[in-house]
């Protein structure tokens, strides 16, 4: 980002600013991605060791100004919006949640203002189920607005991450989702479970794309054959016994273990879709391009047709809730395209 080099125009600083990533875009006036920006500066970084709300608030802003200050000080008059956990109780500030179900374009009316040196930042309210099952979402919000910015409808966005979101819709209306703490499962047993002994490098080390791997699909088919019969902590116990024996190597681990608890999270989220056999409508899988190619696969070997949005789908949700606030001049629609 130096100040030397001479943009074009833009008109929004679009922010998806999460628990362990930041990640910002610049953006022209018709919602094209000029320039990018990826860091580890997620927001426990920023408010780690504090508790005081006026000194985490002065840490946002200054990992903000440090990471997005040469845009806004070649771009004075583009507005910045902010989505993810920058607007939650222990962020930058709080901007609330909308009830479930809830119009996505009422996000754009439920902005909370923070002001900066010289900069107003606008952040997105997250989603909120409330009842007997409570669940939150903060952050994939922006990520369906901009996966629903295509032409074929769906009525399913699955979110793969570390809580991964299974999301239902009615048009731009989110009826309901769910949350599968999938991805912080694996983490905790590829690091700190007798399995990390045995394992030999990530997902991927015995398939360089990963996708299709052997072990990553004997997970899946095991996990299939026999997950109501044994459970699943049963399951992941064979990573273990199936080295031991020689039938699983070890770098086949991670991805036999990625398969056992991705096929449970699908056949699981599958079955409380509806009764066996109901066609589920459109399903859309928005995630990175290393973890939902996993998902869509599972999907698709459970008989369910699904489409990949990339992660740019955050980017474009910005831009529509930023058009939406008038934040930015509605000149064209957000070009970026859905990957097939």
């Amino acid at each position: 980002m130096s100040d030397d080099v001479r943009r074009p125009d833009a008109a929004l600083v679009a922010l998806d600013w999460g628990t362990t990533t930041f990640r910002a875009w610049l953006l022209d006036p018709e919602g094209r991605v000029l320039e990018q920006a990826r860091t580890s500066d997620g927001t426990l970084r920023c408010s780690e060791g504090t508790d005081d709300a006026r000194e985490r608030a002065a840490a946002f802003e200054r990992t903000f100004l440090r990471l997005v200050g040469p845009w806004l000080r070649q771009h004075p008059a583009a507005p910045v919006l902010c989505a993810g956990m920058a607007g939650s109780n222990h962020g930058w500030a709080e901007a609330g949640y909308l009830d479930v179900p809830a119009d996505l374009g009422d996000l754009a009316g439920r902005l909370t203002t923070v002001a900066t040196t010289g900069r107003a930042v606008h952040l997105v309210p997250g989603l909120r189920v409330t009842g007997p099952d409570p669940d939150v979402m903060r952050g994939e919000e922006v990520q369906l607005v901009g996966a629903l910015d295509a032409p074929e409808p769906v009525t399913t966005v699955v979110l793969p991450g570390t809580h991964s979101k299974w999301v239902r819709l009615d048009g731009r209306r989110v009826t309901g989702f769910s949350t599968a703490m999938t991805g912080e499962l694996y983490g905790l047993l590829m690091r700190d479970s007798i399995l990390a002994r045995l394992s030999d490098g990530g997902p991927g080390a015995a398939s360089p794309d990963g996708r299709g791997s052997g072990a990553f699909v004997r997970g899946l088919e095991v996990e299939a054959a026999r997950g109501d019969e044994r459970g699943l902590p049963a399951l992941l116990f064979t990573a273990r016994t199936l080295v031991m024996a020689g039938d699983l190597r070890p770098d086949e681990v991670a991805d036999y273990v990625s398969g056992l608890l991705v096929g449970a999270e699908v056949r699981h989220a599958l079955r409380s879709a509806g009764p066996p056999g109901e066609a589920l409508g459109g399903v859309a899988v928005c995630g990175s391009g290393s973890t939902a190619p996993r998902y869509r696969l599972a999907l698709e070997r459970a008989g369910v047709p699904v489409r990949t949005v990339d992660e740019d789908a955050a980017a474009r949700g910005l831009w529509r809730v930023a058009l939406d606030a008038g934040l930015v001049a509605r000149t064209a629609p957000p070009i970026l395209e859905d990957q097939p």
